[in-house]
């Protein structure tokens, strides 16, 4: 054959690319087993439409809006569905189901080999996770409760100064939040609520939350930039999860060792595991020390920000609230600060705690999981196996079939129903489901049970003038503009005693 013949021309290499693209977008939309899902077109024919999407900072948002327009099920991706069917919800998340975690979670784990968030291998998983559990346990957390008062005092102690002043409350909380982890993890609160500032360490949280949010949904992408990196430097932020924030917690770890004594903090906890689990080595504590101090502030700080706010916007709300603590306090059944079997035995309080977090999740994202063998039928439409699917906590909580027509509104009491209870507890996605639900839940329940009963007891609060939360979704949603006048309750001395 003359080497002619096989020359194509521009011209004609153009009509190929066009006649190929062509039929592949015919068959994403016509002929693909996920072609009749609807969603938007763009998303049918590329995976780059989801990280696009999520770097606009409203993903938690954005995939509401979806749902509204397409139905329970829309397609996010050629090979990606977002899930809002109840039923479906259920099967994804049922612990034992095998719905593993998609590749999107290596790029979260990185390189680290102990991983409970990222690690995709059940049997691994559930190997680390017996190594650290009881260190993480609700009673762990409560004979740590006095790490987490000394906290809230140094807090209360700096709120008094304001006398009124008109503060970012969130800010506050947030201090408290990071500086409870490194007093339940270490010992010894890092000192931020003591100064008042937190060293830039949020913003770089943030940004590296922000990298993740939208990088672990382009893989491929993730996969070329860490193979360039000796090239080119880092240019993700999410890399700091891994780099900065291990190094930070490393030598939080050492200097927790170097310190000695009976400890029984996280850190000491596990050091003990250490001696009889040699798996659990130096390397591997320092990994859950990390996890604790990046994702232990956020994640707390957006549902105090939530709590506040809702209840500062819906003043009977606030006020049947401060009805049931004062009550107890009159009967000598709360002290200062509120232990947490108090803040359990309050169930306005509770109630109001489930219900900011349903409709302020601090996880914005979805939680993509794939199909197993033998695929799933999602709403009448058959799913093969290797589909990811995934629902955000944003979507599920807002079902009107769940949640009823009132699903959108701040209803406390809709926790108070006995009858429904515990069906509402199945679809709260708050801390995620199944044998992955989020290992820290009980450090961030614990704060929050006690934290906020102790400042509306201290507290006499008002949202300042024109005072709004604003969103911003990077993997986790970020809160802001909690601006309150915060005024000193004056409390009888016996209570302040005990």
């Amino acid at each position: 054959m003359e080497p002619d013949a096989l020359h194509m021309s521009p011209h004609g290499a153009i009509v190929l690319l066009t006649v190929l693209v062509a039929v592949y977008v015919f068959y994403e939309c016509f002929f693909s087993p996920l072609a009749r899902i609807p969603g938007p077109f763009v998303a049918k024919i590329t995976w780059l439409y989801y990280p696009f999407i999520s770097r606009r900072g409203r993903i938690h948002r954005e995939l509401v809006d979806l749902h509204k327009t397409y139905g329970t099920v829309v397609r996010i991706s050629p090979n990606a569905l977002s899930v809002g069917d109840p039923m479906a919800f259920r099967e994804i998340y049922r612990a034992g189901n095998k719905f593993y975690k998609s590749q999107s979670y290596s790029v979260l784990q990185g390189t680290r080999p102990f991983d409970l968030a990222g690690q995709r291998d059940e049997k691994i998983h559930s190997e680390q996770r017996r190594l650290v559990a009881r260190s993480y346990s609700m009673d762990s957390m409560v004979y740590l409760e006095p790490h987490v008062d000394t906290v809230i005092n140094a807090l209360v102690d700096r709120l008094k100064a304001f006398h009124g002043q008109p503060i970012d409350l969130g800010y506050w909380m947030q201090l408290f939040a990071v500086d409870v982890i490194g007093s339940i993890s270490f010992s010894r609160p890092f000192g931020y609520v003591e100064v008042g500032e937190d060293n830039g360490i949020f913003l770089r949280i943030q940004r590296a939350l922000r990298s993740i949010g939208w990088i672990r949904h382009a893989p491929q992408l993730y996969r070329w930039h860490q193979k360039l990196m000796p090239y080119i430097g880092n240019w993700l932020a999410a890399n700091d999860r891994n780099t900065y924030f291990f190094e930070f917690a490393t030598r939080e770890v050492q200097a927790r060792t170097d310190r000695g004594g009976d400890y029984k903090d996280i850190a000491g906890q596990l050091l003990s595991v250490q001696k009889e689990k040699p798996d659990l080595n130096d390397t591997n504590i320092a990994f859950m020390m990390t996890t604790n101090v990046f994702a232990g502030s956020d994640t707390t700080s957006t549902s105090l920000r939530a709590i506040i706010y809702l209840l500062l916007k819906h003043p009977e709300k606030y006020d049947r609230l401060v009805e049931e603590l004062e009550s107890k306090r009159q009967k000598g059944e709360l002290s200062l600060p509120v232990t947490f079997k108090q803040a359990e035995s309050c169930a306005y309080l509770q109630a109001i705690i489930y219900e900011a977090m349903r409709l302020y999740p601090a996880a914005g994202d979805i939680l993509d999981r794939d199909v197993p063998p033998g695929g799933m039928t999602i709403n009448g439409h058959y799913v093969p196996a290797g589909v990811v699917v995934g629902t955000s906590a944003w979507v599920i909580h807002r079902v009107l079939d769940i949640w009823g027509p009132d699903a959108e509104e701040f209803l406390p009491e809709r926790w108070l129903d006995k009858g429904n209870e515990n069906n509402l507890k199945r679809f709260f996605f708050a801390f995620g489901g199944g044998s992955r639900t989020c290992i820290g839940r009980n450090i961030s329940w614990l704060e929050i049970s006690k934290l906020v009963p102790t400042l509306l007891m201290c507290f006499d609060m008002r949202l300042a003038d024109k005072a709004e939360l604003t969103e911003e979704c990077g993997s986790l949603v970020f809160l802001s503009g909690l601006k309150v006048h915060v005024a000193p309750k004056e409390l009888d001395r016996k209570l302040l005693a005990s």
